[in-house]
């Protein structure tokens, strides 16, 4: 029999965080969400629950087990807060993931503790100025030397870039075109020849988004993180993971805005009765509701298939195009129920709106994404 219900293990853990969402976080989220600045109190809290050692090795401080579900539970809960914190896990998941499995023992053993005990965060740097996601087009170059590389290019749009310890740099290997010889490197962005800058956007501020430029960075031999020259196939896999779960971060902000968008609705009143009695009204948010059940269980469906060990590249693609659209239009509507305090400062709906808008193109715009689906799909066909 087919299931979709959340262990009892997973459903308390779900309930715990929403409580912390709400009690925690929610209050300030507005405040924090106003300034460029990382929110180390919020993030250590995380660490505190453990939400950020979730599917990492026991040996350094994680859950032990591969849980990419309980992942999505824990981002979308901490999202109905704030979705700015919610963000963590996963990026947290994503690096040290990497480190603990591609990693030299020494590298891991260093890092690898310290961003699940949340001391620090760690950069992805992909993305340049000449190429966003058709990274074949990549730059950034490691020229090997005695005991390691010189590492030189600029990287843009890099989330953490401000406030990162260490970033997991992806480079080419000189003469190398296409997909091959890229590699990966773990880099302090404390070392000499790195310098960052920042690039604000119109929401999700806390998350640091700026640039990275490295000028004959030295990387040491036991930096390099998975196959030299076959990294790229190693980070389309880890973002097969990300792509749900900022899918699920966007539905848990959208959910606390319908949430709040139905109270209103029952408390506000025109021509003597409550907005809520007008279709109006009420059949918009009702279609919300929609898309957003659907959109979740899509998102679930992506994270337990990549449990299970299945194939889920194209549905991780549509988690990150749809989900997060669905999430603006929803926040939209939640606002506008709102009237003029909806549009204002005074309530968290208008910064929810342009948070989230971020993820419209982060880790890859909805054309990338319908290109993945559309890829697999003709691929079916074919082999049939």
């Amino acid at each position: 029999m087919v299931s979709f219900a959340f262990s009892s293990e997973q459903e308390d853990f779900r309930r715990e965080l929403i409580r912390f969402a709400r009690a925690e976080l929610a209050p300030r989220y507005t405040q924090r969400a106003a300034r460029a600045e990382f929110p180390w109190d919020a993030h250590q809290q995380l660490a505190e629950l453990g939400v950020l050692g979730i599917g990492l090795p026991e040996e350094y401080g994680g859950t032990g087990v591969p849980d990419p579900v309980s992942l999505g539970i824990a981002t979308e809960a901490l999202a109905y807060g704030d979705c700015n914190v919610a963000a963590a896990p996963v990026q947290v998941g994503l690096v040290a993931a990497q480190l603990a499995h591609e990693g030299s023992k020494e590298v891991a053993g260093e890092y690898v503790p310290r961003l699940i005990a949340g001391e620090i965060v760690a950069a992805i740097a992909v993305t340049e100025p000449s190429a966003g996601s058709d990274a074949s087009h990549l730059r950034c170059e490691a020229r090997p030397v005695e005991d390691g590389w010189r590492l030189s290019g600029e990287k843009i749009a890099i989330t953490h870039a401000t406030t990162a310890a260490i970033g997991l740099v992806y480079a080419r290997h000189p003469g190398s075109s296409g997909y091959r010889g890229i590699s990966c490197f773990l880099v302090p962005l404390d070392a000499k020849g790195v310098t960052r800058g920042a690039m604000p956007g119109m929401g999700a501020l806390p998350l640091g988004w700026g640039t990275l430029s490295f000028d004959e960075v030295f990387i040491p031999a036991d930096h390099l993180v998975g196959e030299e020259g076959n990294a790229f196939s190693g980070v389309m896999h880890h973002f097969d993971f990300s792509r749900p779960a900022l899918g699920l971060l966007c539905l848990g902000a959208a959910q606390a805005s319908v949430d709040e968008a139905v109270a209103w609705a029952q408390q506000r009143e025109a021509f003597g009765r409550p907005i809520a009695a007008f279709q109006g009204v009420s059949f918009p948010l009702a279609e919300h509701a929609t898309y957003l059940e659907a959109a979740r269980w899509l998102c679930y469906r992506a994270l337990w298939m990549r449990e299970t060990g299945q194939p889920h590249t194209d549905l991780a693609a549509m988690c990150k195009w749809w989900p997060p659209q669905i999430a603006k239009d929803a926040i939209e509507t939640s606002w506008v129920t709102h009237g003029n305090l909806g549009y204002s400062t005074e309530l968290p709906l208008q910064q929810r709106y342009r948070d989230v808008a971020s993820y419209l193109v982060a880790d890859g715009s909805a054309a990338i994404q319908k290109r993945i689906i559309a890829t697999r799909m003709f691929g079916k066909v074919a082999a049939q």
